[in-house]
């Protein structure tokens, strides 16, 4: 099985398995195995949200329970892409499997820099783009593009997706994410408490937002991201037009869950 996120592009980001891992930096998480089904690897691992510089991130409390899963608010702590590169760009250059370096929101001028660094660093097969609303994600495309020829996955709000979707296209990248997390609220002792939606609940707003991109039939890849709980939850988006999947909540309960759905897919 071999999935291409980069048809037709100067560089190819070929997966073997059509599950992506979210999450981390350390190749060796997307190394899974079962008992029963021996070895299987993953397609790809996407990092963690990453920064030029460090980010200390939201204050605590981070994560909210609510029905279906929790709402996540981390502010984007990471160590900053020195610190990663300087631990972790051995690993990826050792990786059997592409990766995927996830850039959380922050100005168009840090994400171009940070895009011209990793464009030579060998293993790193692509960058995830993650917006937010103060963005405008076609310049940001545009100048991510400028500065490297790796592939370019953009993750989109499922708010909007469907809306801007061919122009990020049209602008540089070359395969699409649905989505982010979707964004919700709590109240929490009077106040109110916002955060991204992480867990069962977010797939069927998933699932419908991937269903309306295929519809637009813009012929290119899509990665569906949402509630990836199961191989069944997988099927689902992989039938609804996407060509692959990421999962990373599920792990946070299950870590064998990877392995499984890896596996299974693996088998057709």
């Amino acid at each position: 099985m071999s999935i291409e996120l980069a048809p037709n592009w100067k560089r190819s980001l070929t997966l073997t398995n059509p599950l992506m891992l979210t999450g981390g930096y350390a190749p060796n998480l997307a190394k899974v195995s079962e008992p029963s089904q021996g070895s299987t690897s993953i397609g790809a691992l996407v990092t963690l949200p990453t920064t030029l510089r460090p980010r200390a991130g939201a204050p605590l409390p981070r994560v909210v329970e609510t029905a279906g899963g929790v709402l996540l608010r981390t502010g984007a702590a990471n160590p900053g892409l020195a610190h990663v590169l300087r631990e972790y760009d051995r690993a990826w250059e050792q990786s059997a499997i592409p990766i995927i370096v996830a850039f959380a929101a922050q100005g168009v001028n840090d994400w171009a820099t940070m895009a011209a660094q990793l464009d030579s660093t060998a293993g790193v097969g692509g960058i995830e783009l993650h917006f937010n609303p103060t963005m405008d994600a076609l310049d940001a495309i545009r100048a991510v593009r400028a500065a490297t020829e790796l592939p370019i996955l953009a993750k989109l709000d499922l708010d909007n997706a469907r809306d801007v979707a061919a122009d990020c296209l049209a602008a540089g990248a070359n395969a699409l994410v649905i989505g982010r997390a979707p964004r919700g609220m709590r109240i929490i002792e009077g106040h109110p408490w916002y955060g991204r939606m992480y867990g069962p609940a977010a797939k069927p707003l998933a699932l419908r937002a991937v269903a309306e991109i295929r519809d637009l039939r813009l012929d290119a890849p899509m990665v569906a991201c949402g509630g990836v709980h199961s191989t069944e939850d997988a099927r689902e988006f992989l039938a609804a037009g996407a060509g692959a999947v990421e999962t990373d909540s599920a792990v946070w309960l299950e870590p064998a869950v990877a392995a499984r759905i890896a596996a299974d897919l693996a088998q057709g």
